[in-house]
């Protein structure tokens, strides 16, 4: 998700860099990105396994929204400040994995194993995979859907709000379904304008709009799974 970021190419993007300065870059890019995933384990890992943090976060929902939301914004105040900006990106990793924690324990306790949550991110990682390396070998531009999946993120957003107050397991099922399917596109949208739109010190930037694009895909693909299975 390119929050904060231009979506348009600018001038001194990476894309104008030779080829080992884009590749430099890009090694950064998903070093980081993976790095983030591991914080936001660690963080939903000590979440589900211990009752006092569980309890912090479940009965202070609304003050870890405003803490995650704070420490996001704060990550890409500081994206080019070397060092400062890597600790600020593995916090708000380390931050979302704990704040996205109950939807994992909702669904093990509604299928009842925590299968579903492993075969999310096996299915979460094998779709991230494939569109990276489709975009990258294809040498697409896939700006042109850069108004597709905003407006569809604010459908999203507006019909789970709705949601919020009817209940309808069916609106939380066809939403998760479209969600899956904005946040794939969104990974092609996201891995082709990151050497577009990036200078060479942006790359926690790029790393955390993929993060973003890798978590909510995840979040909605397990719902899927545990909406499609009872315990």
């Amino acid at each position: 998700m390119g929050l904060l970021t231009s979506d348009q190419p600018v001038a001194s993007s990476v894309v104008q860099e030779d080829a080992s300065i884009q590749m430099g870059f890009l090694q950064k890019v998903y070093s980081l990105f993976l790095l983030g995933l591991l914080s936001a384990t660690a963080g939903a890992f000590l979440t589900m396994t211990n009752t006092d943090v569980a309890r912090a976060v479940l009965g202070h929902y609304l003050i870890g929204t405003l803490v995650y939301f704070g420490v996001f914004f704060l990550a890409m105040a500081v994206r080019k400040m070397a060092v400062i900006n890597v600790l600020a990106l593995l916090a708000f990793t380390f931050i979302s994995g704990a704040y996205f924690a109950p939807a994992l324990m909702y669904a093990v306790l509604k299928t009842g194993s925590m299968d579903v949550v492993f075969q999310a991110a096996g299915i979460t990682g094998s779709i991230f995979v494939g569109l990276t390396a489709y975009t990258f070998i294809s040498k697409k531009d896939f700006s042109f859907l850069g108004g597709i999946v905003y407006v569809g993120l604010f459908a999203v957003i507006g019909i789970m709000l709705v949601n919020m107050f009817i209940q309808s397991e069916a609106a939380t099922m066809a939403v998760s379904w479209i969600g899956s399917v904005l946040f794939s596109l969104f990974i092609l949208f996201d891995t082709s304008r990151i050497l577009r739109t990036h200078q060479t010190d942006e790359y926690v930037s790029g790393a955390l709009s993929l993060y973003l694009d890798f978590i909510n895909l995840f979040l909605f693909i397990l719902r899927i799974l545990s909406g499609s299975r009872r315990n």
